[in-house]
């Protein structure tokens, strides 16, 4: 079932904002200076799937795509807090372009797939099993009202528990 774009991006956004801000927190403290960017990336990618409440593979996307974003917006939020003096500006010799640029991919690489394995295990966790859906009894001569997704407007067939195109709980 496809998921509405407004909703995956709004579950991306929100991916990236918990990814930058997370990373940043972390290496501002200095509690995981390796594993900074792979543990923002995984519970951004988490946080993407919870307020996607989709299917495991929109999830996982949505992960993935939190993962990688939040690489930058993690650099940006970094600069800033260089600027104002909260995290030290690293000292020593700076590395060759070749090397930080292969540093850069190596990182967003991680990145991608930590969103993606922290999307996919918060999605398998988070989103129910399908239900079965029981037809109701219908008796002869009487006419069955047309219902519809409380949350996307989409028509939903007889006794529905989920929306087939957004996933919503109906009310009963």
């Amino acid at each position: 079932m496809p998921v509405k774009s407004r909703e995956l991006w709004t579950a991306v956004l929100a991916g990236v904002v918990v990814t930058g801000v997370l990373t940043a927190f972390l290496e501002a403290a200095s509690l995981t200076p390796p594993l900074s960017d792979a543990i923002g990336a995984f519970v951004g990618g988490a946080i993407a799937a919870y307020v996607l409440y989709g299917k495991v593979g929109q999830a996982t996307g949505a992960g993935a795509l939190s993962g990688i974003i939040g690489t930058p917006f993690y650099l940006g939020v970094s600069e800033v807090l260089f600027i104002f003096g909260v995290i030290p500006t690293p000292s020593g010799p700076t590395p060759p372009l070749s090397e930080l640029q292969a540093a850069v991919v190596i990182i967003l690489g991680i990145d991608l797939v930590s969103g993606a394995i922290g999307a996919t295990l918060a999605s398998a966790v988070h989103h129910p099993p399908p239900e079965t859906v029981v037809p109701p009894q219908v008796t002869p001569g009487t006419v069955s009202q047309a219902r519809y997704c409380v949350q996307c407007g989409a028509q939903l067939p007889p006794g529905a528990v989920l929306c087939p195109q957004c996933n919503a709980r109906q009310p009963q």
